[in-house]
């Protein structure tokens, strides 16, 4: 059955009023964006960091304090030392070029999710265009979100055990401890972004949901992306946990990530539900709706059904029965078994990147020796 609910706004209403708010230097950012690959994005910036970290230590002849025992032994389980701030500081570098990379593809994922929903928000392409540039972020919330996670990264290594003397003095850093007390707080900043971006997006795209044109409840496929941007939302942020999760064979920081991780998993789920609101509310009324008209059709027809006269059209309750419990089976929720597969896949990666962590040392043994 397909519903059209006349009291929400339509797509073209929605375009007047957002029309006035797209700026040329907007679309001009949004023209530069679409040409960077945040894959190639990602892998530029870690991969150059890395790089340069690799540099400085050769020249500066720091790979003797890599050893431990006399032995090369990279996964070695140390409390302290140069191994374990090298290490420290390979993660900051793999996460450093992860969040620029995860906050441009969420972005680009919010406003391709607009384009091809065009059919069912009943809007022509440049209408629908108009309203993907709309998907952004908002300037002031970001400075404001940035100065608490800037605030929030100079604390952290007054949590983190062994507490050094001075953490913010840069005369006792050495150039592996420079790494990581350089990039936290970058990375900090940049992980509250990325959190606000999926926030605002899926906010966004709920929002949108209540522009839908039609509902059809025997085919909710057209609906898809909205849970596709839920799941990359979800995968976006479990994907980051995945990178901290290898902080947990350094000692220290337990505590700090199940805190890390608790909160993650309750962003994902938040990033998976929240682009689909809109649609569970739509379902929801448009199953309300069709569920009230099938039930007056069968009150209408019980008093014939009761007492059926000769010559009475027969089949017409059982089929209205029938109506109605395909009706009430209709999930509320537009998910099927590949997504809670995939949701179930996705919560398993930091484990999986945990435990190979805890057995790579093993691993590495047994190929070598």
């Amino acid at each position: 059955m397909v519903e059209d609910l006349g009291g929400i706004p339509g797509c073209h209403q929605t375009i007047d009023i957002l029309r006035p708010r797209i700026k040329t230097s907007s679309m001009a950012e949004q023209r530069i964006t679409d040409r960077i690959s945040p894959l190639w994005l990602g892998i530029g910036i870690s991969g150059s960091l890395l790089l340069l970290m690799l540099v400085i230590e050769v020249l500066t002849g720091r790979w003797a304090g890599l050893l431990i025992g006399g032995e090369f032994d990279p996964l070695a389980r140390v409390p302290e030392g140069m191994l374990r701030d090298t290490r420290i500081a390979i993660v900051h570098c793999l996460v450093m070029g992860y969040l620029p990379a995860a906050l441009l593809h969420a972005m680009r994922s919010g406003r391709r999710t607009v384009l091809v929903l065009q059919k069912v928000l009943a809007c022509t392409r440049e209408e629908c265009e108009t309203l993907a540039k709309t998907v952004k972020l908002n300037t002031r919330s970001l400075v404001i979100i940035g100065l608490v996670a800037f605030s929030m990264a100079l604390i952290t290594p007054y949590v983190v055990p062994p507490v050094p003397v001075a953490p913010w003095n840069p005369a006792t850093w050495s150039p592996e401890v420079a790494w990581a007390r350089i990039l936290g707080p970058f990375t900090m900043v940049l992980s509250w972004w990325l959190a606000y971006a999926l926030i605002s997006i899926s906010m966004r795209m709920s929002r949108i949901a209540k522009s839908l044109a039609t509902i059809d409840l025997l085919d909710l496929s057209p609906l898809t992306p909205f849970t596709q941007q839920g799941l990359t939302n979800a995968l976006l942020l479990i994907g980051l946990l995945s990178i901290w999760s290898l902080m947990m064979i350094e000692t220290g920081f337990g505590q700090l990530m199940l805190l890390i991780g608790g909160a993650t998993l309750i962003g994902t789920a938040f990033a998976l539900l929240a682009p689909v609101y809109g649609v569970h509310q739509r379902i929801r009324q448009s199953k309300e709706k069709a569920l009230g008209w099938v039930n007056a059709e069968l009150s209408a027809e019980e008093p014939a059904f009761l007492a059926p006269r000769a010559g009475q059209e027969s089949g017409r309750m059982s089929d209205l029965v029938a109506y109605r419990d395909m009706i009430e089976s209709v999930s509320e929720w537009p998910f099927t078994l590949s997504t809670y597969t995939r949701v179930a896949l996705y919560v398993l990666l930091p484990v999986v990147t945990w435990g190979i962590g805890l057995v790579a040392e093993e691993i590495l043994e047994r190929v070598i020796f």
